[in-house]
């Protein structure tokens, strides 16, 4: 005689039933910190985004419906020279000094990541850019790249004006962003580096493998998120940096996204098409005239996409590779 096995009856899990003050503590908890940044951050963005739709005044007021004609002025409207040439300004500084900076910073941290003598003053030397203020290091390299009285000319027998060459000032630029860069990378690339277990460099040496081996094999891809996240921290202050280029050259060709969105947003009151010198000088001017009381918003808001954009392909690396990149003590 067969018997059939006994059928197991599912039991439905009770569900508690919260009440109204369960239900709303965690929003309450988050409330100060959502009032905060939807005072500092969602509403300026969401102001931002509806200005641009408006021809404003100099006071910020919307006074003509604009729809998207701002935003086809900038991208392919007759006065979009200007900022696709400080698209691709910005474009070159951000591959540039965030990945020379990431390899800078890679390589030396790869250089002290094992003991020997002497490492504590490399280490010292390889993170001095960190603690170095950005003005007092452009101030004492316009003066070693001065045309008459610089270091480098001197050294080198010529008179090169460094900083008005355009063949010579963005190599510059870039080289000196680099340096600035380098230490904060070499600090948090090296404390990632350390937090590799020893015990896996061990077995890629009992299996035969050399150093190259261990870093292509091991290091590089443990180190991938906090690799990710310098190299979008690196990227970020690249895009929204213009304090190089405003120190070093006042030329409108080598002029980054974010001075120019400085200009329009700041000194726009200074603007006079009387003050040009030249008709060059006099064409840029009626051009940042005319972006300032038009399309001055979506400028803002184009400006900030592209990091907007970025972000999500990320985000995955971020606590991981914060956490790698932590100091321990």
């Amino acid at each position: 005689m067969s018997t059939r096995p006994a059928e197991i009856r599912k039991i439905k899990p009770h569900r508690v039933k919260k009440t109204f003050y369960e239900t709303i503590e965690p929003w309450l908890f988050l409330l100060p910190a959502l009032c905060v940044f939807g005072v500092f951050l969602y509403f300026p963005f969401f102001k931002t985004l509806y200005l641009s739709t408006f021809l404003t005044n100099k006071f910020g007021q919307a006074k003509i419906f604009y729809g998207l004609k701002n935003y086809a002025d900038i991208l392919y409207g007759k006065y979009s020279r200007e900022f696709w040439n400080s698209i691709w300004v910005t474009v070159r500084f951000v591959f540039f000094v965030a990945g020379g900076g990431l390899l800078v910073g890679l390589c030396t941290s790869l250089i002290t990541v094992n003991k020997f003598p002497g490492k504590a003053l490399a280490s010292a030397i390889y993170a001095m850019p960190i603690a170095i203020a950005s003005s007092a290091a452009a101030m004492s390299f316009k003066m070693i790249l001065h045309k008459s009285i610089g270091l480098l000319n001197h050294l080198l027998g010529t008179s090169i004006n460094w900083l008005s060459d355009t063949t010579w000032t963005f190599p510059i630029i870039c080289i000196l962003s680099i340096w600035l860069a380098s230490g904060i990378n070499f600090i948090f690339i090296g404390a990632g580096l350390r937090n590799i277990p020893e015990e896996l460099y061990e077995s890629c040496r009992i299996d035969g493998g050399n150093e190259l081996r261990a870093f292509f094999s091991i290091a590089l891809p443990l180190s991938k998120p906090i690799i990710a996240v310098i190299a979008l921290y690196a990227a970020v202050g690249q895009w929204n940096g213009y304090f190089n280029a405003l120190i070093y050259t006042n030329k409108p060709a080598l002029q980054p996204l974010q001075l120019v969105l400085r200009n329009v947003l700041i000194l726009n009151q200074s603007f006079s098409v009387a003050d040009a010198v030249d008709a060059e000088e006099m064409a840029y001017m009626a051009r940042r005239a005319y972006m300032v009381q038009t399309m001055k918003y979506a400028l803002v808001f184009v400006a900030s996409a592209p990091i907007m954009c970025a972000y999500p392909f990320v985000q995955k690396y971020f606590v991981k590779g914060v956490m790698l990149g932590s100091v321990k003590g």
